[in-house]
């Protein structure tokens, strides 16, 4: 009996964040269409539910840290190519979708053979992200825009 054969599955099938001629870097220009919001209906006031672990993590938060990683990141990133910085900005990227925890360590072969603290996963997704897909920066959903401009003047980077 001959093996059976597998259909191999169209390319457009699935969610994908990035088209095919987008990794390869081919596309220039990008229409972002806008989907419209859900209506959303009006909920009355929660009382202040936080516990004590969100305070911490939102008093413990670093802008300074946070600043001075980005800059380090933008200065590193000088002296790379596009296609490694896209590769990072794609590995990143994956990561943060599972969330980070800035207190925690990471992993990431792409950016370094060690591991790497959460404000320097946070920087390197950020950075890269923007120097590879500028035109996807409202995608990200990342809340280091200020922090991202004073880390390029810090930097000195255009």
């Amino acid at each position: 009996m001959a093996p059976r054969k597998r259909k191999k599955a169209p390319v457009d099938e699935g969610l994908f964040l990035f088209s095919e001629e987008e990794m390869a870097g081919k596309i220039e220009n990008v229409t972002i269409v806008q989907t419209p919001e859900p209506v959303k209906t009006e909920e009355p006031p929660k009382e202040n539910t936080e516990t004590v672990s969100e305070k911490s993590v939102k008093e413990s938060f670093s802008h300074d840290r946070m600043i001075a990683e980005m800059a380090a990141v933008l200065r590193q990133m000088v002296s790379m190519d596009e296609s490694k910085i896209r590769l990072i900005a794609l590995t990143t990227t994956m990561k943060g979708q599972q969330g980070l925890d800035l207190n925690e360590t990471y992993c990431i072969p792409a950016v370094s053979d060690s591991e790497i603290s959460g404000y320097e996963l946070a920087a390197w997704c950020y950075c890269s992200f923007m120097a590879a897909f500028p035109q996807m920066k409202d995608k990200l959903q990342m809340p280091y825009a200020t922090h991202y401009e004073k880390a390029k003047a810090d930097a000195r980077i255009e």
